[in-house]
């Protein structure tokens, strides 16, 4: 988190972070651990974009009629119909080992993860939705952001920002 705090100045006033019980009510709901940076992520940003291009898929948005569970619902509904075609290698959710989404790309490509992993040292899951590329990185989410902000991730799918603010 401290490499990805030196890169994308926290706002100051965020939106999107999660009430005092959340993340406990939040996981027996949907029963997933999340990563522990993703909620370290979420409760230093809240809702934004990284870039301008990549955002947490954050279960506490504020805009009125969000329904996070609705729309984890449609991305691992679309992702299961892909899977049927061979282009979704992985099992997503809510199969017991099946893959999470946690971010995203306004390209709409999906970073995943296996809520069956140690929630401290996971691999990542990057689907292209344009091509039907993925790639896996062992990494937390915070390093993700990170490598690729500074152009140090080597990815086929996503490139280096072109700059490094974090907009809400």
């Amino acid at each position: 988190m401290d490499a990805l705090n030196k890169i994308y100045l926290p706002p100051k006033d965020r939106a999107g972070i999660p009430p005092k019980s959340g993340w406990s009510h939040l996981e027996q709901q949907v029963g997933v651990t999340f990563p522990r940076d993703f909620k370290e992520i979420t409760e230093a940003y809240g809702s934004g974009a990284f870039s301008s291009f990549l955002f947490l898929i954050n279960p506490f948005e504020e805009y009125e009629g969000y329904d996070y569970l609705s729309d984890i619902t449609r991305i691992t509904d679309a992702d299961a119909e892909l899977s049927k075609q061979t282009f979704f290698t992985q099992s997503p959710y809510p199969n017991k080992s099946g893959l999470f989404p946690l971010a995203a790309t306004d390209n709409g490509d999906t970073i995943y993860f296996k809520p069956s992993q140690d929630i401290d040292c996971y691999d990542l899951y990057l689907y292209d939705s344009r091509r039907g590329n993925n790639e896996v990185y062992n990494m937390t989410l915070a390093d993700f952001i990170g490598e690729w902000a500074s152009g140090q991730l080597k990815s086929k799918i996503l490139e280096a920002p072109d700059n490094t603010d974090f907009q809400q």
